[in-house]
């Protein structure tokens, strides 16, 4: 849990490195009172990988899965166009660097009547498809005061800055579905936002793409936390889904049975199964998993795409005949190796979504999500400089950098969200959370009124809440995403029902009023929340924020030194609304979110800190298991950065297949690089 503005801070001295029991022993010997232990930097070293329970039930040979999931993520022949893989968008850092084509204008909006439309950037009249970012465009709020929040505004703009996906298409009518086709049978349909003279450009996302290195930790995930900690088998809702089930089948010919099923900590199954169904990441419109299972099982797996000699899961699969290059096996191959025979043996048919399919095709998303979770579950990154300081070594940080932490420790509030071993609350913090049912959170917020809100969901003021209410919304069976939303309908009406995430609050978690027990129709603070991402590994994961609104880490610093960008004068006429508020809700405001009033020396130390200290090198330089196949990504049209009057998707960047000795080696690729050194200048002429 958060610490509470009345408790007194533990301030640790930069130089210092402490863990939670040492800060709680530093507290207790100068008899200061508190209540829990304050967060601090924790070492990842160690700690355990959250794994559903029942896992075995499912998978019945790890090594074999973890293939299969590494060679499903990269594989470009996932996606509807046969040119787009799960890796497309994770590419860098387990994040997405590209800066063409990489703009979505404000498509989150809840205002009603609103039109979605691009605005102007910074540097060009136009910023619609296909636009060419550059350094002078971030960030997308300026302020002619960097340190007064409310001072006038130069720039503004609510287009986000996220990942390309495919072109608007549907599947073709009647479906047919092609085993082992590069591509599935689909016709363009019209995108108004997506296209430039009647020709259409690839749709990109209306949230930036965040990493999935060390994801694996996450209590859910997404921004807005829809991919459920419990994975039902065939799509992010867990049990939210009650008509969810996979099939089963006790002999090769016997009928099948279909059973459902929940796996707890398995959010990452749960965001598998999401982007290959989705229109704007990697699918015609009306394709399910089955319609996927097909296509994929027959095929070579990575067809047509580079394996290094040396990888670190497939390099004993490696196909080295040209043409078509990926494994030497199949992906139903692959799952007979990885799963057990009763959820792929079974000749029998059964419908799904109007259609019949063999029961290895009605599973494929069974397989491909908890496939997928296994291969992202090595992605862990635990050797930064930051982990063998905790370790012991005292070399590992500059003097800069040490104030730095010390700044994140204590004058920058970082720490309070920022916390644990994957430094967000959102992460292994929230296991115990569950178990002491806390998941729920009764806190003074920014505007010193109590409210209820989500443990490791914040509004931390980047955009108007309205643009995009974040964990506010609803399913698409019309439950709330939020913890706190779902407990206040509980209180409000008796109904356990309500409860569709399946937890339990305990009053006596609350950091206010412990023991308390909540009232009807209290204030929520979840409109406009987002979960806290990981800055493990952040210098390389830009751009930042649910928007993709900073390129660099300073930017970043500024931001929250000035106490965000929020305005006075939200939806209510009270004194302290802002634009945080929505509806009858005046502020969601975090607590810590306020001026800093950080040095600029204070503020170089702190983007120092969030630099190479947090940086495993093995990410820097794609070393095992960072280790990858060859990925052809999409990057439109780059011919000019102004007028573009032809949309096209001829231009491709080839990242080359990198072995477990990484990127860095004599001759290689060399180490990967921030997104701000990416950027370009606008030309000056």
């Amino acid at each position: 849990m958060k610490t509470n503005e009345f408790r007194k801070r533990v301030i640790v001295s930069a130089g210092l490195v402490a863990s939670g029991l040492m800060a709680y022993t530093i507290a207790m010997a100068q008899n200061i009172p508190i209540v829990d232990p304050p967060p601090t930097i924790q070492t990842l070293k160690g700690v355990t990988v959250p794994l559903p329970a029942q896992l075995m039930d499912y998978i019945q040979n790890k090594p074999a899965a973890i293939q299969l999931g590494k060679a499903l993520f990269w594989d470009m022949a996932v996606g509807s166009d046969g040119k787009t893989a799960c890796a497309s968008c994770h590419f860098h850092a387990g994040a997405d660097s590209r800066v063409t084509n990489q703009t979505s204008p404000g498509l989150k909006n809840v205002t009603p009547g609103f039109v979605a439309a691009f605005d102007p950037s910074r540097t060009r009249p136009s910023a619609g498809p296909n636009y060419w970012l550059v350094k002078e465009d971030f960030p997308f709020h300026v302020l002619s005061d960097p340190n007064d929040r409310n001072s006038n505004i130069l720039f503004t703009t609510d287009d986000v800055v996220s990942s390309q996906g495919v072109f608007a298409t549907d599947l073709i009518q009647p479906v047919v579905v092609t085993a082992g086709a590069a591509t599935d049978k689909c016709v363009n349909i019209t995108d108004p936002h997506y296209q430039i003279g009647g020709q259409h450009t690839r749709r990109v996302e209306p949230r930036n793409t965040p990493t999935m290195i060390n994801a694996v930790f996450n209590f859910r995930n997404f921004w807005d936390g829809r991919a459920n900690n419990a994975f039902n088998g065939v799509n992010p809702f867990g049990p939210r889904d009650t008509t969810a089930g996979i099939y089963t089948s006790t002999t090769t010919t016997s009928p099948l049975t279909k059973v459902k099923i929940l796996l707890e900590n398995a959010s990452l199954a749960s965001q598998a199964a999401g982007p290959p169904g989705s229109d704007f990441e990697m699918s015609c419109g009306g394709r399910n998993g089955a319609m996927m299972g097909r296509r994929l099982l027959g095929r070579k797996a990575l067809y047509g795409q580079q394996v290094a000699i040396d990888d670190s899961v497939l390099a004993p699969l490696r196909n080295t005949t040209a043409p078509a290059y990926g494994l030497t096996k199949t992906n139903l191959d692959l799952i007979k190796l990885a799963f057990w025979p009763k959820y792929w043996q079974s000749s029998a048919v059964v419908n799904v979504g109007g259609a019949p399919f063999y029961q290895r095709e009605a599973n494929f998303t069974l397989f491909f999500s908890l496939a997928v979770m296994m291969y992202e579950s090595t992605l862990v990154s635990d050797d930064a400089p930051i982990d063998r300081l905790i370790a012991g070594d005292s070399s590992a940080l500059t003097q800069l950098e040490l104030e730095g932490m010390g700044v994140f420790l204590g004058k920058g509030k970082c720490v309070e969200c920022h916390k644990g071993p994957e430094l967000t609350g959102a992460g292994s913090p929230l296991q115990k959370e569950r178990e002491e049912k806390g998941l729920v959170e009764r806190m003074i917020m920014g505007d010193n009124n109590l409210a209820l809100y989500d443990n490791g969901f914040y509004n931390i003021g980047v955009r108007p809440t309205i643009e995009d209410i974040g964990t506010g919304a609803t399913d698409p069976f019309g439950n709330p995403l939020s913890w706190t939303r779902q407990f206040q309908n509980f209180v409000n009406t008796g109904n356990p029902s309500k409860l569709v995430d399946k937890f339990e609050v305990d009053p006596c978690t609350f950091e206010i009023d412990p023991c308390t027990p909540a009232t009807p129709n209290f204030r929520e603070a979840v409109d406009g929340a987002f979960k806290v991402p990981t800055l493990r590994n952040v210098e390389l994961t830009g751009p930042y924020f649910h928007n993709g609104s900073r390129a660099s880490l300073a930017q970043v610093v500024e931001f929250y030194n000035r106490g965000g960008d929020r305005r006075n004068g939200g939806p209510c006429s009270t004194s302290d609304s802002d634009t945080t508020g929505l509806n009858n809700n005046c502020s969601n405001l975090d607590a810590d979110i306020r001026n800093l009033e950080l040095s600029p020396y204070e503020q170089a130390a702190l983007v120092a800190f969030l630099k190479k200290p947090l940086t495993d090198d093995r990410v820097r330089c794609e070393i095992a298991p960072f280790d990858h196949p060859q990925l052809k990504i999409n990057m439109g049209q780059l011919e000019t950065f102004n007028a573009i009057t032809q949309a096209r998707d001829d231009y491709f960047q080839v990242i080359p297949a990198i072995g477990k000795t990484g990127r860095c080696v004599p001759g290689g690729q060399g180490p990967l690089l921030p997104f701000e050194d990416i950027l370009i200048s606008y030309p000056s002429s």
